[in-house]
């Protein structure tokens, strides 16, 4: 669905009150035309008349016209003057209608909208859904009550694409990634934006374990080829490279969309170093690889590949007889307080056993908060049988509280699942 934007609606009522105030004045001034007509033409009578008394008055001196027929003519003459004298005062005076003293006011009133409204451009078309939906949880137990509320309310209102959308946000708030590239796919059937699109390729991809092969890449591809300018989907098409270890291709990417940005803003510095950090990783081949890139802050795309956190994941004997082989391990921190999301991920298929991780702020989300701005983190370490990066409930999962950014060697022990 489209709509008129609000100044080519003003310009289009300008225009026709312009039109009207013109059909007005037309007729006023033919009006003018024939009260002025009327008053020539009574002066032309006027002369007439006084010249044709003169000329009775000549006839009757000479004898021509006796006293009775001198009579009869002069006032036959007066009375054709006072019948011409009658109709010139009921002529409409040539003054300006009371009905243009209002339409002067509205174009005078429109005109001042006009200038308020044209000399603010940013509200000539409203703001695209994907700006207008923000998250205000930041607990879990908001983040879970507000799910429920915005669940709630799609069921109500399946047409309502700002209900599906908040309610991907919570999703992807919680790292339910599945549920969210769902509901996203609600909100592209009712406003497809290409914001839109590449939030969607990123929970899609997410879900898969970090995977951008298949329908993200596509959706991204198809981004870029209608809008080869548009930031986030170059971003993030850096960021999907860069986890398929195409560094190349990541730093091309990640050049164009420096191009768009100022080179000393945030967004700049970060596409900086993301494009250094690939460079780095072409030239040392078994440099660690970012998992991706999350919902779009152009900011720190791939972040700072230095190691914050390391240490080993070790599983017991009895939990090892239940690893299959090609399982997912994920390593990955979330802030203590506030978004479940995690600031970092390490992926890997572990062949034995304890498995040595590293995380970075080059494994973040590429949405604030990144690793090294917490001072400690919830550290989780997750097999998947399946390689979905949403927990299933046959995984085995482990849970650390209270990690130190900054620590070497913490040790996560998989003794079973956990709820």
């Amino acid at each position: 669905m489209s709509f008129l934007p609000p100044w080519l609606g003003l310009l289009l009522a300008l225009l026709a009150l312009g039109l009207l105030a013109a059909g007005v004045l037309q007729r006023g001034l033919k009006k003018q035309v024939q009260v002025v007509g009327l008053s020539q033409q009574s002066q032309t009578n006027r002369r007439i008349a006084q010249e044709h008394l003169a000329d009775l008055d000549r006839a009757l001196a000479e004898g021509r016209l006796t006293a009775l027929q001198h009579q009869a003519a002069r006032d036959e003459l007066l009375r054709h003057l006072l019948d011409d004298a009658e109709q010139s005062d009921d002529a409409p005076a040539a003054s300006v209608p009371a009905r243009w003293l209002w339409m002067v006011v509205a174009l005078v009133l429109l005109s001042g909208l006009s200038y308020v409204q044209l000399g603010a451009p940013q509200t000539w078309w409203p703001k695209p859904l994907s700006q207008r939906v923000q998250i205000s949880a930041t607990t879990p137990a908001q983040l879970a009550e507000q799910t429920r509320l915005w669940q709630e309310a799609t069921q109500k209102r399946p047409e309502d694409a700002q209900a599906w959308l908040t309610l991907a946000r919570l999703h992807a708030a919680q790292n339910a990634h599945a549920p969210a590239e769902q509901a996203l796919a609600r909100v592209l059937a009712l406003s497809p934006e290409p914001d839109l699109w590449i939030e969607r390729a990123q929970m899609k991809a997410l879900s898969a374990g970090g995977v951008y092969a298949g329908e993200p890449w596509q959706w991204i591809q198809d981004v870029l080829r209608s809008q080869p300018q548009h930031l986030n989907a170059l971003v993030l098409a850096g960021s999907a490279a860069l986890s398929e270890k195409r560094h190349a291709a990541a730093q091309d990417y990640w050049q164009r969309a420096l191009a768009l940005v100022p080179a000393d803003s945030e967004a700049g510095q970060g596409l900086q170093q993301a494009v250094a950090q690939a460079a780095e990783m072409a030239a040392a081949p078994s440099a660690t690889v970012a998992v991706g890139a999350g919902p779009l802050s152009a900011a720190t795309p791939a972040g700072d590949a230095k190691p914050l956190i390391q240490g080993e994941v070790r599983v017991s004997p009895e939990v090892q007889s239940q690893i299959a082989a090609g399982s997912t391990l994920f390593v990955y921190a979330m802030a203590e307080e506030g978004s479940r999301r995690p600031v970092a991920i390490w992926r890997g298929t572990p062949t034995s056993w304890p498995v040595r991780f590293a995380l970075s702020d080059s494994m973040g989300m590429g949405a604030p908060p990144v690793l090294s701005s917490l001072a400690q983190v919830r550290l989780v370490a997750r097999v998947s049988k399946t390689g979905s990066a949403q927990k299933q409930e046959v995984d085995l999962q482990v849970e650390l509280a209270g990690v130190k950014t900054g620590v070497q060697g913490v040790v996560l022990n998989i003794t079973g699942r956990t709820p």
